[in-house]
């Protein structure tokens, strides 16, 4: 811009000699006197040139010359005035609206107590993970923990230092929706679970967990349905003391589906508000759900259930996935036999061309047959990975031409046992610590993590924190680095101290590693069938960015 304006000015100058015309002009000229100003485009007029033709009346000399040395002094001045102006005024800066990077000062995370099956036991875990930044606060209002909002029963959980962690269980008791909750030195590296279980051969027979997340105005779940003998309910929950405003917004195969009971519902404060899906959407088989928040904002979760017969078919919580984008990744694709179905939805009013690669152990390839799908716009395309997939662990790579949403659908188990399902969904890489609690410690059962190095080799440290009880900092166990390949996948065994219900897992990249993404798997093997659960990390809630406040220069020249 200020390159500009002193080009104007010469511009300017050049305007000047131009209206001015020759010395002699100004002199000597007998032609008709030409008002002094800027140039016009065009051809001169016909006297200037010298061409010959009639004249109008002339004027007398002096008079002509008069009036061309006054327009001529009017011109300089004007000229001269607005050169010492772009002169002494500093040519315009490029100001860059800068942040401050601090540490989270208040963090609250939503778990949507009850869980997916009526029988499950269900245990509500929380930890901040220790070595953050921001913990070595000396804030007054620190405090963390867990607690139940307002209803019949209630419950408590303090945590008191970072390494704390916290826990509510409910076997047997419905209880309200529970909040982790973190101020001050104790909000970053908040981290909370819900973990269930019923290992009896019943309706709701399974493993379901999900993490408790932050209350938000969006979100999507990929992978519900509400066929016959199936139960998908989304469960909403209000933090605040006012009430919602929420959308429910479903999506199938054969596109948007028109919802009147899923818009304007109300969430009440401090409230839960439950909404099945077969009453919005019945006999739909698969399904994209998009939560829209109008006023206020809300945690949402949703959890599937579904039975043939007498039979369980399984029970799991829905992961949320990952916001529409064109490049997805679907984390947490488990080993072992059974349907691997995955879920495509491209919310918009364009067409979806997706193409697939597998991110293997032995590195990323395109799967023959199923490289490509083609998803039409605002609406759900399904496909079994498990011929591709050969019952080997993955994570599946989706590129598209225009943004979409992803999810994955596993089964288990053979006709001769019980089923189970537990769900994967679409997330994206990151770079910073992650963190899982409520990593359960059972008998037969075992938890292993999936690492994925999608854009160069990775590398991490996975250390444990036990749950002894108490108030006291947990100790942690001794950190393990695992290495991954570029384009590779690796499932890791962890290996719990014995003598504890639960621990958490912290996963944090090393300097110079890149970007990975993190799953896990809990796995509880018996002869009745083994039970299945896990879903996708996020990064820890650590830090936040506050932009710099700047004085308007307009309202400070006012």
């Amino acid at each position: 811009m200020a390159l500009r304006r002193r080009r104007n000015s010469g511009d300017g100058l050049q305007a000047l000699g131009n209206a001015l015309g020759d010395p002699r002009d100004v002199a000597g000229s007998t032609g008709p006197s030409v008002p002094a100003g800027p140039p016009v485009d065009g051809p001169p007029p016909d006297d200037a040139s010298g061409a010959g033709g009639p004249r109008g009346p002339r004027r007398p000399r002096g008079d002509a010359r008069g009036l061309r040395l006054v327009a001529l002094a009017v011109v300089v001045a004007a000229v001269l005035a607005l050169a010492a102006t772009l002169l002494q005024r500093p040519a315009p800066q490029t100001q860059t609206v800068a942040g401050t990077v601090e540490p989270i000062g208040s963090s609250v995370l939503l778990c949507p107590e009850p869980g997916a099956g009526s029988d499950l036991g269900v245990r509500v875990t929380a930890a901040v993970v220790p070595g953050q930044p921001g913990q070595d606060s000396d804030d007054p209002q620190t405090a963390a923990g867990l607690q139940t909002l307002p209803g019949k029963q209630s419950a408590s959980s303090k945590i008191t230092v970072p390494g704390g962690q916290a826990q509510i269980e409910a076997f047997g008791t419905r209880l309200p929706a529970i909040e982790a909750y973190g101020e001050g030195a104790l909000a970053p590296g908040l981290v909370a679970d819900q973990w269930g279980r019923d290992p009896s051969g019943g309706a709701g027979r399974g493993l379901a967990s999900t993490a408790c997340a932050p209350a938000a105005s969006e979100f999507w779940f990929v992978g519900g349905g509400a066929i016959a003998g199936r139960q998908t309910r989304i469960v909403l929950v209000n933090p605040d003391d006012t009430a919602a405003i929420v959308d429910v917004i479903v999506r199938g195969p054969d596109g948007l589906i028109d919802t009147p009971g899923g818009s304007g519902l109300v969430v009440k404060g401090q409230d839960r508000l439950i909404v099945r899906l077969d009453t919005l959407a019945p006999g739909v088989s698969a399904t994209a759900v998009q939560v829209v928040v109008r006023t206020g904002r809300v945690g949402a979760a949703v959890d599937d259930e579904q039975q043939s017969g007498l039979s369980t078919v399984g029970t799991d919580w829905v992961p949320q996935a990952a916001p529409p984008a064109t490049k997805v990744y679907v984390p947490g694709v488990v080993n072992g036999k059974g349907a691997r179905v995955l879920s495509i939805a491209a919310p918009g009013d364009d067409d979806a061309l997706v193409k697939v690669r597998v991110i293997s152990p032995e590195g990323t390839y395109a799967p023959a047959d199923r490289s490509q799908v083609e998803v039409p716009a605002d609406s759900v395309v399904t496909i079994d990975m498990s011929p591709v997939l050969d019952g080997q662990p993955a994570t599946l790579e989706l590129t598209s031409d225009t943004p979409i949403v992803a999810g994955m659908r596993q089964f288990y188990g053979a006709n001769a046992t019980f089923a189970e399902t537990s769900f994967t969904a679409g997330a994206e890489p990151f770079t910073g610590p992650a963190a899982a609690s409520g990593l359960p410690v059972r008998a037969n059962t075992d938890v292993r993590l999936g690492l994925t190095a999608p854009d160069g080799e990775a590398t991490v440290q996975i250390t444990l924190l036990p749950f002894a009880g108490g108030k006291d900092a947990a100790v942690p166990t001794t950190p393990r680095t695992i290495t991954v390949g570029a384009g590779k996948v690796r499932w890791i065994k962890l290996d719990p101290p014995a003598g504890v219900q639960w621990y958490t897992a912290v996963v944090t990249p090393q300097e110079g590693s890149g970007p990975i993404l993190v799953a896990h798997r809990v796995r509880e093997t018996s002869p009745r069938g083994d039970l299945v659960t896990g879903y996708p990390w996020n990064p820890l809630r650590v830090e936040v960015t506050v932009p710099h406040a700047l004085q308007n220069p307009a309202i400070a020249l006012r």
